[in-house]
């Protein structure tokens, strides 16, 4: 700011000025970021359908020589394997494979069995195979040796990958949807209630961001979304990707997913500019009392419980309590990863931006689907150990516990040593927001308040954690 030397120097207004400039920056970069989620949401919404990924196969080169292939003769192959042996493979057990064939069974592309223009070269590909090819692929194998032990081309198994992906889209069992009856939100609040060890019973969700691994976005990719790569890389984290906004409930089953911000996006930003936070501000929507429980990164409301920053004494002790419940979405992201190793290495670079939402919604399904199928989520165990070469060799995350393969066929369950800290807590800055937006609710009656009140009456203390170590 210049000022001639006879002109006094007026402190307030000084201040007012960099005010507004900083508040015009700050709608600067919301309004980038809306433009930034409107236009992932558009091209991802844009791609569910999936009608071109079935129809953009033409045809045979005329004049193409066929390649002899023996096809795995997939339903003798999985009753070889052990049940050990075909999770480690699959990823769930047998009984949940051949329920999900039969949920998506009828979604799948035909076989071309009945062509009228002659057979398929080297036989038919079963809705089995497509299955068995798929769920290799998310679990961390490569797609050649997956090709090679079914006996077809080398670009089929990511070809029956999106095939079942677009099955399990079209099938309305394995859809993900927040409760909306209050009757529902009162059972899953009773659920969180058995796994609070001082009763909270309010919490109808619990809620956090984790990043989704992506190689760096292609020029093309770029200039359809309407942004650069930049936007894409998370500083915090070193990685391009995604923020996913994800809720679930007390059994580590998502309620809610929302893949729409780059990996630069804030988990309160990404949140603040969803649907849900929409609905939940509805009157009437959420059941009197309840709400989501997330960490520092979300700010308190009155359908919002975080913690306490800074916190000493009794609020140390209600951020232990909260805790209890909160991190029932970090296990929740450490089960899916952990069950499918695609996650654990970036989405290969051919694949765009708008197919890893939908791939990774896909994913989602597939957690929910498994938890249902053994009806507590504990059917996770060693990966097999060329899905973990495979990984490791393609640069990603290391698992220590679960890639300890010692011959046994323990379940996996997540402790505190699994934690995903690689892909966990990307989103934990203000960089696209500032003080003022997390202030908005301040005076409202949030539950944080009721929740620490009812701990200091009871004088509930949190362990000593000289004593937990």
């Amino acid at each position: 700011m210049s000022r001639s030397g006879s002109d006094p120097f007026n402190y307030q207004e000084y201040l007012d000025e960099e005010e507004e400039l900083d508040a015009l920056h700050q709608a600067k970069r919301r309004k980038e970021a809306i433009i930034y989620a409107s236009a992932i949401a558009t091209v991802a919404a844009a791609s569910i359908p999936f009608g071109a990924v079935a129809s953009a196969h033409q045809g045979r080169v005329p004049g193409s020589v066929t390649v002899k292939r023996q096809r795995l003769a997939v339903d003798d192959y999985c009753q070889t394997l052990s049940d050990k042996h075909f999770r480690r493979r699959y990823r769930m057990g047998k009984e949940s494979f051949w329920n999900l064939l039969h949920i998506v069974g009828d979604n799948l592309p035909s076989t071309g069995e009945n062509r009228k223009n002659g057979c398929v070269p080297n036989g038919p590909i079963s809705h089995t195979a497509h299955l068995s090819m798929a769920l290799r692929i998310a679990a961390g194998a490569d797609p050649l040796d997956v090709a090679t032990n079914h006996g077809v081309n080398d670009n089929q198994p990511m070809v029956s990958f999106w095939l079942v992906m677009d099955a399990i889209h079209k099938s309305p069992q394995l859809d993900i949807q927040f409760p909306t009856l209050h009757e529902e939100q009162k059972k899953v609040a009773k659920e969180f209630e058995s796994k609070s060890s001082i009763g909270i019973s309010c919490c109808v969700g619990a809620i956090d961001g984790i990043l989704i691994w992506i190689h760096k976005p292609s020029d093309s990719d770029c200039d359809m979304l309407g942004f650069g790569q930049t936007k894409f890389f998370c500083g915090r984290k070193k990685k391009f990707g995604l923020n996913m906004q994800a809720v679930c409930d007390a059994k580590r089953r998502f309620l809610w997913v929302d893949i729409r911000y780059p990996g630069t996006t804030s988990d309160f930003f990404a949140f603040d500019q969803s649907s849900l936070k929409d609905k939940l501000e509805q009157p009437g929507f959420l059941h009197s009392g309840l709400c989501l429980f997330g960490d520092a990164a979300y700010a308190n409301s009155s359908y919002m419980c975080s913690p306490f920053r800074s916190a000493t004494g009794t609020q140390d002790d209600f951020n232990f309590f909260q805790s209890q419940l909160r991190i029932t979405i970090e296990c929740a992201f450490g089960m899916l990863v952990h069950r499918f190793g695609i996650l654990r290495k970036a989405f290969p670079v051919n694949v765009t931006v708008s197919k890893t939402n939908v791939a990774v919604l896909g994913l989602c399904k597939l957690h929910n689907f498994c938890i249902q199928s053994s009806n507590c989520g504990d059917d996770i165990v060693a990966s097999d150990f060329r899905d973990v070469s495979n990984i490791i060799m393609e640069g990603g995350i290391v698992l220590p516990r679960i890639d300890r393969d010692d011959g046994s066929d323990n379940r996996w369950r997540y402790e505190e040593e699994d934690r995903l800290d690689n892909l966990l807590d990307g989103g934990q800055h203000m960089d696209d927001h500032d003080r003022t937006d997390r202030r908005r609710c301040r005076y409202q009656e949030v539950p944080r308040q009721a929740i620490h009140e009812y701990i200091v009456l009871n004088e509930f203390r949190r362990p000593d954690r000289r004593a937990s170590r």
